[in-house]
């Protein structure tokens, strides 16, 4: 893990950081550990984004999962997809028959899910989910555990059964 020093006063920024996750991390530690699952968490510097979380890890931008929120009609669904690729949302709208497709804003994604952005897990999610297949040739996969600073690394098998998905192919 890449260490990194502080002032007091960017310390409290991280301190607030950490405490706002902390529910959410020990919702995704306790789901995994109810499911029994072989997960590892890794903990870094906050990233918000995927070339900012290769830069923290050891890990590599398509065994990353973005979980993604989409507002399909009147529904929300998540959509698992690698780190290195786009959803294509003409495909979603080919799985799904839904032709109303959209991102979800900030500010639903937190009411849907809990989590902010850049911290959902796919873990013990209330919607629909679809991963894409690509994810599945991956030895392992990091989603995020409910933190813009700690991942989960669990296997795409593992994590396709867990959180009932669908997989197909959604990216471009």
């Amino acid at each position: 893990m890449n260490s990194f020093k502080q002032k007091p006063s960017e310390l409290h920024n991280f301190l607030d950081l950490i405490e706002e996750d902390l529910k959410n991390v020990r919702r995704v530690k306790q789901f995994c550990q109810k499911n029994d699952l072989d997960v590892s968490f890794e903990i870094h510097p906050k990233a918000e984004t995927v070339d900012e979380s290769v830069q923290h890890s050891p890990v590599e931008k398509e065994q990353i999962v973005k979980t993604l929120i989409f507002k399909m009609g009147d529904d929300f669904v998540a959509v698992m997809a690698p780190g290195n690729e786009r959803v294509d949302t003409d495909k979603l709208e080919a799985i799904s028959g839904e032709e109303d497709i959209r991102m979800a804003n900030p500010e639903e994604v937190e009411r849907q899910t809990g989590y902010v952005i850049g911290g959902v897990s796919p873990f013990d999610l209330e919607l629909d989910i679809y991963m894409e297949e690509e994810l599945l040739v991956q030895e392992k996969v990091r989603p995020a555990a409910g933190s813009r600073v700690v991942g989960v690394e669990i296997s795409p098998r593992d994590l396709k059964e867990v959180s009932d998905s669908k997989a197909s192919n959604l990216t471009n």
